[in-house]
C-alpha cells in the first residue's frame, strides 16, 4: 500500500453515487442531519451519501462516496486528508482498493470518512507520527495559515477602514488554524 496525502477539493451530498454536478447538495444544507433520522432512507430505502473530491500536490484526484453521517458536517474544502491506497503492482498502475480516509484538521479532531473501518485508527495515527507524515502535514497547515494571514492583511490594505463594502460571506477566521485545532497533530509528533 501507499499513503495518499491530499486535500479536500470539494465536499457535498448526493442521493446517488451516479448523481451529476447539478444534482449535488451543499453540505451546509444538512446542518442538524443525523443518520438515525435520514429522510431519504425512510422514503426511498437508501441513505444520503457524502461525496468527497480529493487532490494531492501533483493534481491527482480521487472522488469517494460513503453513507452520510453527522460526523462529516464540519468537513470543509482545503482540509488535509490521508488514506491508504492498495494496488496489485508496485508501480500502482491500477488501484485495487482504498481504505477509509482521515480528515486530520477537522474541528474537534480527526474525522474518519468511509463506510467501513478498515484501519486501526490509533495505530494509523501513531504511524503517521512515526514516519514523518504528521510533521509534513503540520508544516502544510502552518504554511496555509501564513497564506491566509497574508491574504487577510492584503485585504485590509485594499479596503478603507471607513468602507464596509467587504463581502460579508468571507470569514478569514474559518481559514486560520487555531491552537486547539493543532492538538491532534501535535500529539502525533
Amino acid at each position: 500500500g501507499a499513503y495518499y496525502v491530499s486535500r479536500v477539493e470539494d465536499v457535498c451530498v448526493v442521493d446517488d453515487v451516479s448523481a451529476v454536478e447539478g444534482e449535488e447538495y451543499d453540505l451546509e444544507e444538512f446542518e442538524g442531519y443525523s443518520m438515525e433520522k435520514d429522510e431519504l432512507e425512510s422514503v426511498v430505502g437508501s441513505p444520503w451519501k457524502l461525496r468527497l473530491r480529493l487532490a494531492d500536490e501533483e493534481g491527482r484526484g480521487m472522488q469517494i462516496h460513503c453513507r452520510m453521517s453527522e460526523d462529516y458536517l464540519d468537513i470543509r474544502k482545503g482540509m488535509n486528508v490521508v488514506g491508504i491506497l492498495l494496488s496489485t503492482s508496485r508501480e500502482f498502475v491500477k488501484l485495487a482498493a482504498m481504505t477509509d480516509f482521515c480528515v486530520l484538521d477537522a474541528v474537534g479532531g480527526p474525522v474518519w470518512v468511509g463506510d467501513y473501518p478498515y484501519l486501526d485508527k490509533d495505530k494509523f495515527l501513531r504511524t503517521l507520527g512515526e514516519n514523518g507524515i504528521a510533521d509534513s502535514l503540520v508544516d502544510i497547515i502552518y504554511d496555509d495559515n501564513d497564506y491566509y494571514e497574508e491574504e487577510e492583511e492584503e485585504e485590509e490594505e485594499f479596503y478603507d477602514d471607513d468602507d464596509d463594502s467587504r463581502d460579508d460571506d468571507y470569514d478569514s477566521d474559518d481559514n486560520n488554524l487555531e491552537e486547539e485545532d493543532t492538538g491532534m497533530l501535535q500529539k502525533l509528533k
